[in-house]
C-alpha cells in the first residue's frame, strides 16, 4: 500500500469505530435493537456534497412541503429503530429522550407492535410544535419490552 492509502484507511477505521462508540447496545438474545439511526433536520442550507444521496436524506423529510411553513413544522428530530425479534409476541418499542428546553425531564413515546415480523423498523419523530418549544434531542434511549420486561436497548453516549 502507498503511505497516502495507508493513512486514510487508517483515518476512515478509527472514525468508524469512534462513531459507533457513541451508542451502546445490550440483549442478544431473542429480541435485540441492530441499530438506532437518528437524524436532525434543522434550518440549514443545504448539503453541497458528491454523493447525491446526502442531499436526498435532507430532502426527504420536506417531501410535499410546498411553503415555508410548511418546512419549518418538519424541523426536528428523527429516530429509526432496527430491531430483529425470534419470538414474534408483541412487543411495545419505547423511546425516551431529554429536549435542550427542559433539562432532566424524560420524555416518552412509545408504539405497540402487536404482530412483529422477524426484522423490525419503528419510527418516531420529535418535530413540529414539540421540536421548536422544548428544543432539539440532547440524548436518547430506545428500548423493546416484552410481556412487562425490558429486553433490549440501543442508547446514546450521553444517556444517564
Amino acid at each position: 500500500m502507498k503511505p497516502g492509502i495507508t493513512g486514510l484507511f487508517l483515518f476512515c477505521a478509527l472514525s468508524g469505530v469512534l462513531f459507533f462508540s457513541g451508542c451502546a447496545t445490550t440483549a442478544s438474545g431473542p429480541v435485540a435493537i441492530t441499530k438506532v439511526n437518528p437524524y436532525h433536520l434543522h434550518d440549514a442550507p443545504d448539503l453541497k456534497a458528491s454523493d447525491p444521496m446526502i442531499q436526498f436524506e435532507q430532502r426527504r423529510f420536506v417531501f410535499g412541503a410546498v411553503e415555508e411553513a410548511e418546512i419549518k413544522e418538519r424541523f426536528g428530530n428523527y429516530y429509526s429503530i432496527f430491531w430483529k425479534t425470534e419470538s414474534r409476541s408483541a412487543v411495545t418499542v419505547r423511546l425516551e429522550y431529554r429536549q435542550g428546553k427542559t433539562g432532566n425531564t424524560v420524555h416518552v413515546k412509545e408504539t405497540t407492535v402487536t404482530n412483529p415480523k422477524r426484522t423490525n423498523v419503528t419510527k418516531f419523530e420529535i418535530a413540529g410544535a414539540e421540536y421548536r418549544d422544548l428544543g432539539k434531542v440532547t440524548q436518547w434511549r430506545a428500548s423493546i419490552i416484552e410481556n412487562g420486561t425490558e429486553v433490549a436497548e440501543y442508547k446514546s453516549y450521553l444517556w444517564q
